[in-house]
C-alpha cells in the first residue's frame, strides 16, 4: 500500500508557501485503502493550519463512489477539523466492521474473507454519509467537463456574501 506521507507533506508545503486561501480534499473517487494514512499524513496535519482549518477555507468531495477508508476519513475530516462536506451522499456510515482476514473451509477448500474489527465514526442512525452542502452534477456538466462541486466550493465565502 502506497503511503501518503511524501504527497501529504509536498501538499502542506504547497499550501503554505502559496499562502492558499482554500484547500479542497476531493474524495469522490476514493476506493479507500487505510484510513491512518489519511488521518496521519491529511487531517492532523491540515487541523493544525489555522489559515486552513476554519469555515469556508477547507472542503472535502464525496459521493456515491467514496468507499472504504475514505469514509471513515470524511467523517473525520467532518468531526475533526472545519471541513465543509460537499457533494452527493456516500450511501454508507463510516460505522463498520474492517480489518479484513481471510481462511480456507476445511471441507469444500472455498477461501472465505472476513473482518475482524469494529469500527465507529458515526453516532446516528443514519444509513448514508451525508455532505453538509449536496450537489449532483447533471451528466451534460460531467460530460463537458463542468464541475459545479468544485465550482461551489471556490465561490463559496465563509461569511455568506458570496455563496451561491
Amino acid at each position: 500500500m502506497r503511503s501518503l506521507r511524501k504527497p501529504g507533506n509536498e501538499l502542506l508545503a504547497f499550501v503554505q508557501q502559496k499562502q492558499a486561501g482554500k484547500l479542497i480534499v476531493d474524495l469522490r473517487q476514493n476506493p479507500g485503502g487505510n484510513y491512518f494514512q489519511g488521518l496521519h499524513h491529511l487531517i492532523e496535519p491540515i487541523r493544525k493550519l489555522a489559515a486552513i482549518n476554519r469555515k469556508g477555507h477547507l472542503f472535502v468531495l464525496i459521493g456515491p463512489f467514496t468507499g472504504s477508508a475514505a469514509i471513515i476519513d470524511s467523517s473525520l475530516f467532518h468531526t475533526k477539523t472545519e471541513a465543509i462536506l460537499v457533494g452527493q451522499p456516500i450511501g454508507a456510515k463510516p460505522t463498520e466492521y474492517s480489518e479484513r482476514k481471510q481462511m480456507k473451509l476445511p471441507n469444500s477448500h472455498l477461501v472465505v474473507s472476513y473482518s475482524v474489527r469494529f469500527y465507529q465514526f458515526a453516532y446516528n442512525d443514519e444509513n448514508a454519509t451525508r455532505p453538509d452542502r449536496e450537489i449532483v452534477p447533471a451528466w451534460a456538466e460531467t460530460k463537458t467537463g463542468h464541475d459545479p462541486v468544485i465550482e461551489w466550493c471556490l465561490n463559496y465565502s465563509a461569511d455568506g456574501s458570496t455563496m451561491p
